[in-house]
């Protein structure tokens, strides 16, 4: 099984004792040795001055000194392998040590002293597989946490790795003061193989002054001393630790004032202030008068998180916000509006009142608005005027109209007289009131036959067929409507029309067009087409004319060239060529290239009966049949042997210069040597390469592990880049390079009014009373402790209640009815217990000793380890020894966490009970549900006095490395 999955027992015995601490400091060096395999160790830039002492080196005898490693490959694998002297390379043999395949496989060599080891040489396999120990790197030095030792030399290249049976030699850059060697291969999965391994030292002089600092242990920005073979941390304000790796939790001095919360930060605290309440720590009352929350007018006095005001006249409410309403009495009269103002009222009348409360009623007759004579009566707001005879209106203003019944009949106009009217007939009507129609038919107004029908002033004549117009006077003309076609002539009739036709047309209205094709007019077999009195002939080739009658004479147009003679025919001509010319119209001219007499690619360009050569370059002659000798010149140059060819030459250069002529040195940076962005220098058969940062090499080919500086920080894994690094955080910090601690608190994780202590990829959550878990998530039942002795339990939040057994009394039915001693309270700061045959004792409370707990205690004696990382803890088991008996374990509460503060951990199960305690077992198992994960284990036992010495073993019994996963 993995040893990085498995579940662990861990051994840890505590007693406040120097003999103790020692225990704990060699568990803390072996759990380093377990866990090296799981440290991601980045190598640090070695310094390049100084001497390896070469001429004073001595081989060490190495053979039977302690050796280890990460783990052992069957039974010729082990570690003394590499250390027995026997230089085969064989591991058949079992002559070579060998790991399993794991993840980061290790060797470590102690030799007992300390020596000045200035070379270390490695064996390699011969028989198989040498290629694995690419990437191994040889560390020396004093220090037991072997990623603190200096490395001697650089990682073994994948060159040297590849040599079978090699031997892979390791000088320091300068002496090392050693006791332990370790080699290891920081990879995913591998197996570490080593056939031999020899170690050189020099004089210890040569080891003075070296700086144990140099790998930067120290945390948190801690300053490192070093010293002879070791050294310490002066830590930074706000830390602790032997590597300064604690975060002090600086509210543990409870600086935060009046109820406020306290979140502990880096050298300082920060104080969640209760409401009402401001400052660095909460020590101000928030003045909340200085908002000026009192309004209109009213005296503002300051309260805790409130403000009393003290209101002016006029005004109330809290903040006096709230104008008192004088309307609400209904003091405006007679419908008016009332409108509240400061300690008053406005009052608008309705209409017809008046006064400033609207009480008096106005005599609207004392305008005297009625007329013509009337008598005014006054209302509310109104008159009632009594009209006399012949006028009417509410203030009898209109003369009656006896027009307003319409006695005039058919339109006309009414006169209104005094009691009488006048009618102004319209048109068509007469009689008094224009009742009688006028008959306009009686004239015979209506023309030619047509039928009269008399209207209203108007007749309408019904007309012959021909005839239109009011009277039917008009004869109707049939020719408006065109009906004549093809530009005819159109002549009016009595209901009917006559049409002359246009020449080319004939039928009554001339829409026919006569076919002037059907005499056959066109000749020669020419094509009629039909027109407007006339025809059009498309003529066959060859022929001409209206009627195509004529034959077309070709040779007009003198179609034969070159000096020949035509001769017509039917649309075509015959043409008698020339000496010297042919084709259909003798157009072309005889070519006598056409033999290719011109030679050498020439070209030929045709004469009459003869060719002219303009010859192509590099050859003369009348065919250009003679090649040019371009040698002659010396074009060739540097030296370079001259080749004739075809219109050039051909140069065989002489070492060291290239082109058509030799006459370009041949530039060795065009086939781009440097690599990564280089700048290449042309030098005589060779190049030289600046390299572009980040980069080193003959060619720049190899990229600068900018890793090996370690610029990640907090366990962060490096990715080299090109003159930069990628840092992949550990869980719980961020940053370019990981140098931040992510607030694990800022998403609020603890629950029910917990304080939230931020930890590495983890919070610490300090329950409020009544409640726990890893986030305060669980109200606690107190009657899980069965603390009701004879009686039953009833929980209740941060406390219980106990209901008695018949006979029994008390807080936790602890007296007998009818005792006497508990009955006047004697414990102080306890409870009380009766016992049956008489007398009491005392269970005093956490703090507190004595017989009748009067004693208060500095602490509340308790045992404490620190592991040497998180652990994800699932049982813990305490043993009985020395003054760790039964009576003194009884309220006894085991925490863990990762705060060195026990209070601020989260419990472990519950407190044990009496009858936990009691167990005849020597033996009581806690169960951590859930898992906790801890760094630190706290056992409280509340019943052992302060000087006593408390030799409890604590068991970690159920742990498994890292953090507890969520589920």
């Amino acid at each position: 099984m993995d040893p990085a999955t498995r579940m662990i027992s861990l051994l840890v015995v505590l007693a406040l004792s120097r003999a103790s601490l020692g225990v704990m400091r060699e568990v803390e060096q072996e759990m380093d040795e377990l866990l090296y395999r799981d440290l991601m160790l980045l190598e640090r830039s070695l310094s390049t001055d100084g001497s390896n002492g070469a001429g004073r080196m001595q081989k060490l005898s190495l053979v039977g000194k302690a050796v280890q490693q990460s783990s052992t490959f069957g039974s010729k694998g082990r570690a003394k392998n590499a250390i027995d002297g026997n230089r085969a390379a064989i591991y058949q043999q079992g002559s070579c040590s060998s790991t399993r395949f794991q993840r980061n496989p290790f060797w470590r060599l102690d030799l007992g002293t300390e020596h000045c080891i200035a070379k270390v040489t490695i064996l390699n396999r011969e028989d198989c597989c040498p290629e694995r120990l690419k990437g191994a790197l040889v560390r020396a030095g004093t220090l037991t946490r072997l990623s603190q030792n200096r490395a001697c030399g650089s990682r073994v290249t994948d060159t040297e790795a590849n040599v079978a049976g090699g031997t892979i030699v390791r000088e320091c850059e300068k002496p090392l003061l050693t006791r332990y060697i370790s080699i290891g291969n920081l990879a995913k999965r591998a197996m570490l193989t080593l056939c031999e391994v020899e170690a050189y030292e020099v004089p210890m002089e040569e080891c003075t002054g070296i700086d144990n600092c140099e790998s930067s242990p120290c945390q948190n920005g801690a300053t490192c001393v070093n010293g002879v073979s070791d050294f310490s941390c002066t830590c930074a304000t706000g830390f602790t630790g032997s590597l300064c790796e604690i975060d002090i939790d600086e509210c543990e001095s409870n600086s935060c004032q009046n109820g406020a919360t306290c979140v502990d930060g880096i050298n300082e605290v920060s104080c969640a202030c209760a409401a009402g309440f401001t400052g660095p720590l909460c020590e101000t009352d928030i003045n909340e008068c200085e908002s000026n929350p009192c309004q209109n007018g009213a005296t503002c006095e300051d309260g805790i998180n409130e403000v009393s005001c003290a209101c002016a006249e006029g005004f109330y409410g809290p903040l006096c916000e709230t104008d008192i309403d004088e309307c609400e009495s209904n003091p405006c009269k007679n419908g008016a509006t009332c409108e509240d103002g400061i300690n008053e009222v406005s009052c608008a009348c309705a209409e017809g009142f008046t006064g400033p409360l609207c009480k008096t009623d106005i005599d609207e007759c004392e305008s005297n608005p009625c007329q013509n004579g009337a008598t005014c009566e006054d209302g509310i707001n109104e008159v009632s005027c009594a009209c006399a005879e012949g006028f009417y209106g509410p203030l009898c203003e209109t003369d009656i109209d006896e027009c307003e019944s319409n006695p005039c009949q058919n339109g006309a106009t009414c006169v209104d007289g005094i009691n009488e009217v006048s009618c102004a007939c319209a048109e068509g009507f007469y009689g008094p009131l224009c009742e009688t129609d006028i008959d306009e038919c009686e004239s015979n107004p209506c023309q030619n036959g047509a039928t009269c029908v008399d209207g209203i002033n108007e007749v309408s004549c019904a007309c012959a067929e021909g005839f239109y117009g009011p009277l039917c006077q008009t004869d109707i003309d049939e020719c408006e409507s065109n009906p004549c076609k093809n530009g005819a002539t159109c002549v009016d009739g009595i209901n009917e029309v006559s049409c002359a036709c246009a020449e080319g047309f004939t039928g009554p209205l001339c829409k026919t067009d006569i076919d002037e094709c059907e005499s056959n007019p066109c000749q020669n077999g020419a094509t009629c087409e039909d027109g407007i009195n006339e025809v059009s002939c498309a003529c066959a080739e060859g022929f001409t004319g209206p009627l195509c009658q004529t034959d077309i004479d070709e040779c007009e147009s003198n179609p034969c060239q070159n000096g020949a003679s035509c001769e017509d025919g039917i649309n075509e001509v015959s043409c008698a060529c020339a000496e010297g010319f042919y084709g259909p119209l003798c157009q072309t001219d005889i070519d006598e290239c056409e033999s290719n007499p011109c030679q050498n690619g020439a070209t030929c360009v045709d004469d009459i009966n003869e060719v002219s050569c303009a010859c192509a370059e590099g050859f003369y002659g009348p065919f250009c049949e003679t090649d040019i000798d371009e040698c002659e010149s010396n074009p060739c140059q540097n030296g370079a042997t001259c080749e004739d060819g075809i219109n050039e030459v051909s140069c065989a250069c002489a070492e060291g210069f290239t082109g058509p002529l030799c006459q370009t040195d041949i530039d060795e940076c065009e086939s781009n040597p440097c690599q990564n962005g280089a700048t290449c220098v042309d030098d005589i058969n060779e190049v030289s390469c600046a390299c572009a940062e980040g980069f080193y090499g003959p060619f720049c080919e190899t990229d600068i592990d900018e890793c090996e500086s370690n610029p990640c920080q907090n366990g962060a894994t490096c990715e080299d880049g090109i003159n930069e690094v990628s840092c992949a955080c550990a869980e719980g910090f961020t940053g370019t390079l990981c140098e931040t601690d992510v607030d694990e608190c800022e998403s609020s994780p603890c629950q029910n009014g917990a304080t939230c202590v931020d930890g590495i990829n983890k919070v610490s959550c300090t329950c409020a009373a009544g409640f726990t878990g890893t986030f305060c998530e669980t109200g606690i039942n107190e009657c899980d402790s069965s603390p009701c002795r004879n009686g039953v339990c009833e929980d209740e939040v941060n406390g219980f209640r106990c209901q008695c057994d018949s006979g029994y009394e008390g807080v936790l039915c602890e007296t007998i009815v009818g005792s006497k001693e508990c009955t006047t309270d004697p414990c102080m700061n306890g409870v009380c217990v009766d016992y049956e045959g008489g007398g009491f004792k005392c269970i005093c409370s956490p703090g507190y000793e004595g017989t009748l707990c009067e004693i208060k205690s500095a602490t509340t004696p308790q045992v404490q380890v620190e592991l040497t990382s998180e652990y994800c803890i699932r049982k813990i088991v305490i043993l009985k020894r020395g003054e760790c008996t039964s009576d003194r374990l009884t309220g006894a509460v085991v925490r863990g966490g990762t705060s060195s503060n026990g209070l601020h951990n989260p419990v472990c199960g519950s407190a044990l009970t009496v009858e936990q305690a009691q167990l005849s077992r020597s033996a009581v198992d806690v169960v951590c549900d859930p898992p906790l994960t801890a760094r630190f284990v706290i056992l409280d036992m509340p019943l052992l006095r302060v000087s006593q010495q408390p030799l409890c073993e604590v068991t970690v019994e159920q742990a498994t490395v890292g953090p507890c996963k969520e589920p």
